[in-house]
């Protein structure tokens, strides 16, 4: 099922509102905090190794509104150095506004097509009629309104409270982290949507993850792309570097040998959205993504969406992944 996106334009000022509303409320969070925007750097932050092979040689690529943002020499992982403590960044996504929720009505069509190709994806290795899932930061619950149609048994976590109040009206929904769900039932697959590259810890919640998995359980992670084409070329401009939220950015060699380390065999690897008409809309020097002049650029066709998949370029990553 291919991801439609012939009209980027149209797709980035849908989100325009709730991307406001973000930005306001990142605002109102730092100044709350007495945090310099510029830099972040004060009693609610902490300076960290790599999170994968946690190594301390890095070299930094940019800081982006306050977030400073480095690359591994190790492992090629790029990550916020530093982030904000724990306690902190929980805060921030409990008092969150409902902007998932929000960017799911105003692009319904587009996140169903990512679900609907996620699930597609996912049903190659695992069948989801009566099958127990948990989808974790399920927002409003629109991915487990779909996946419910399959005739699974759907549950999710999500912390932001307003969305958690939209999703718990019709599928069992957790207002807390993995490791302190009050729950008995193990899952045949545990979902994760645009979410693990907000976990600062990915091997204590991925061993909290496997403790609520049956015994061959499948993890499906969605995941932005730090070695995708839009971000090596659009670099601190590309969506991918949120200064608060996206403290690790994968790519593949970084996740392989996060996997290889945690256990957990990878089954399949796939590269979905090209960003090639935000790429192209930048290499002819307008805004990338709110420009007036989306168009088909013929001095840019030599990039072209089969070459940015078949390459493992595209901005996001959808993995699989069976937990040993």
């Amino acid at each position: 099922m291919a991801i439609k996106e012939t009209n980027p334009k149209r797709l980035h000022i849908l989100r325009q509102v709730s991307s406001n509303k973000m930005i306001r409320y990142r605002e109102s969070f730092l100044q709350g905090h007495k945090i310099n925007v510029e830099k972040f750097k004060n009693h609610l932050t902490k300076k960290r190794a790599c999170p994968v092979c946690n190594k301390k040689n890095y070299k930094k690529i940019f800081t982006k509104k306050g977030g400073t943002f480095v690359k591994c020499n190790e492992c090629t992982m790029v990550y916020l150095n530093p982030i904000f403590k724990d306690k902190h960044l929980i805060k921030y996504y409990k008092n969150n506004t409902d902007i998932q929720s929000e960017a799911h009505i105003r692009s319904k069509k587009f996140y169903k097509d990512i679900y609907q190709d996620g699930i597609k994806f996912i049903q190659k290795k695992i069948k989801l009629n009566k099958k127990k899932i948990l989808d974790i930061g399920c927002s409003s619950g629109l991915f487990l309104d779909i996946v419910k149609q399959y005739g699974a048994y759907t549950y999710g976590i999500e912390l932001n409270s307003s969305e958690y109040k939209i999703a718990k009206k019709k599928h069992k929904i957790f207002n807390t982290t993995i490791d302190k769900i009050d729950i008995e039932e193990k899952f045949d697959l545990i979902t994760l949507w645009d979410v693990f590259e907000h976990i600062p810890e990915p091997y204590s919640f991925i061993k909290n993850i496997r403790k609520k998995l049956r015994k061959n359980g499948i993890i499906f992670f969605q995941i932005p792309n730090s070695n995708s084409l839009a971000a090596k070329i659009l670099r601190k401009e590309c969506n991918v570097f949120d200064p608060i939220e996206h403290v690790n950015l994968y790519n593949i060699n970084s996740f392989k040998i996060l996997a290889k380390k945690l256990r957990i065999k990878i089954l399949n690897i796939k590269s979905i959205i090209s960003e090639i008409m935000v790429i192209k809309n930048y290499l002819e020097y307008n805004e990338p993504y709110f420009s007036e002049n989306f168009k088909t650029y013929k001095d840019s066709n030599f990039i072209n969406e089969k070459n940015i998949h078949n390459n493992f370029l595209g901005y996001k990553l959808q993995i699989i992944a069976r937990a040993n």
